[in-house]
């Protein structure tokens, strides 16, 4: 299978990756490349390797094995500019975030998110979250992961070496696990899955260490066990939908189907009339056979809803969902099964965004920047990473690099979840940390870059020797 060979060279380039960050003591598993992999290996590689049968029906073996071939040289490039672009020049000139750390603001603050994210996960009443309410109670409902915020404002701030505060931590713990649970229950893989993603990243960037490859090896399982049994769940027509039945799911729960919900295996036993088109690798094929030729570019115009999804519809009742015609006709264009304007389906993945965009030159374009924008972001962490500003902030950031593969364009995370969620309290605990900052001591100045061993802490809390003391990521 020729067609195959772009696929397996995809899987080698990541592979002698992680090799050569291992063998140069550069492997940081909280780097955003490796949460990038993840989704480029579920679509690009494992995807493809499972619905390939499908794929050379559907769309013929031309068009699949080009696919395949952009998909590799996509990766390679989104290396390139992500070690050699100017990302980390570009965080050396950004403002350092504020030394110190405002107790009393996460203290205000935690219960109301907590209490936020549990109305909107309609755990306070009002029926479940799907329930059909005002277009104002379902704007006030729409910022699930606000709990999960606080989470990580009180493990961020219960594990501080120079001032530790272990109710804070334990809260902390408990809102993450609780949170994770009924994100679980309400069928919702992706919160689920940055629950558990967002805690260890926290729980380690605080004391300055990297987890042992047993904790990884236990997250990824975790990671995957919530995503199946969300989807399970949802999908599951024996059991009652009640948290009694929604135990019992649980406990008879065969831990094979994390294989099916990673694409591992494919959940059509086989049938021949099963399209796999509404999978991410699905919706890359069909935009490729489709924009141009059937349907037209929308030239990057779905990126202007970072800026439009802030500006509500009382003050702008007309305003557009930008990108949606072009992605909806595309859909309609060239889809085996029938779509119309009401359509609402799945997503494309990275790679289907950027044909929508450009084809080859918005691919170019498009991973260009994401490359950057995250070696950015990862560089300001390192710079700064013994601030409890910037643990914060990459514990409840670094997990987008999964959402830019998977969703249906690079920028979905920011305005479907993080800006409105998270940005925002990123923000005011800037201003607060810099302007109300606790009285204890504040961290020593930053060393240039990389990680740095943390200020001595009580003995009960001295951090463990697995430190980023050495071979810091470059």
């Amino acid at each position: 299978m020729d067609e195959l060979q772009y696929v397996y060279a995809t899987a080698g380039v990541i592979g002698l990756y992680f090799l050569w960050q291992v063998a140069t003591k550069r492997f940081d598993p909280f780097a955003p490349t490796w949460l990038f992999f993840v989704g480029y290996i579920q679509i690009y590689i494992i995807q493809a390797i499972s619905y390939h049968d499908w794929a050379i029906v559907a769309r013929g073996e031309g068009l699949v094995t080009a696919a395949n071939e952009r998909a590799l040289w996509a990766l390679v490039w989104f290396l390139a500019v992500y070690h050699f672009g100017p990302g980390r020049l570009i965080a050396r000139r950004l403002p350092a975030p504020p030394r110190g750390w405002s107790t009393p603001t996460v203290a205000a603050l935690c219960p109301v998110l907590i209490a936020w994210g549990l109305l909107c996960a309609g755990m306070l009443g009002g029926g479940s979250a799907t329930d059909e309410v005002s277009a104002e109670g379902a704007l006030l409902r729409s910022f699930p992961f606000v709990m999960m915020v606080a989470a990580i404002l009180l493990i961020t701030t219960g594990r501080r070496p120079e001032a530790p505060r272990p109710a804070f931590l334990a809260a902390g713990l408990a809102t993450s696990a609780l949170y994770v649970a009924i994100w679980m229950f309400n069928a919702k893989r992706s919160h689920s899955l940055m629950g558990v993603l967002t805690t260890v990243c926290a729980l380690y960037v605080t004391q300055m260490r990297r987890p042992s490859w047993a904790v990884l090896a236990a997250t990824a399982f975790s990671g995957a066990l919530v995503v199946a049994v969300s989807i399970g769940w949802r999908n599951n027509p024996n059991y009652e939908r009640s948290f009694s039945g929604f135990v019992e799911f649980v406990g008879d729960f065969d831990v094979a189907k994390i294989l099916v919900s990673m694409d591992v295996e494919a959940d059509g036993d086989g049938d021949p009339d099963v399209s796999y088109e509404p999978k991410e690798y699905g919706g890359y094929l069909l935009m490729l056979d489709t924009v141009p030729e059937k349907s037209g570019y929308d030239y990057g115009a779905n990126y202007l809803r970072a800026f439009s999804t802030y500006i509500p519809r009382v003050v702008w009742p007309t305003k557009p969902l930008y990108g949606r015609k072009q992605w909806i006709d595309a859909w309609i264009a060239g889809s085996e099964l029938k779509r119309d304007e009401d359509f609402a389906g799945p997503a494309i993945g990275i790679l289907g965004a950027t044909q929508l965009n450009g084809g080859a030159i918005g691919t170019l374009i498009v991973l260009a920047g994401a490359a950057t924008f995250l070696r950015l972001a990862y560089e300001f962490f390192l710079r700064h990473a013994r601030t409890t500003w910037a643990q914060f902030f990459w514990a409840i950031f670094f997990y987008n690099a999964w959402f830019m593969v998977v969703g249906d364009d690079p920028v979905v995370w920011y305005y479907y979840n993080w800006g409105f969620s998270a940005c925002p309290v990123v923000v005011i605990l800037w201003v607060a940390s810099r302007w109300l900052p606790d009285r204890e001591a504040a961290p020593a100045a930053e060393p240039s870059r990389g990680w740095a061993a943390p200020a001595p802490a009580p003995p009960h809390l001295a951090p463990r020797p697995r430190r980023f003391t050495e071979g810091a990521p470059t």
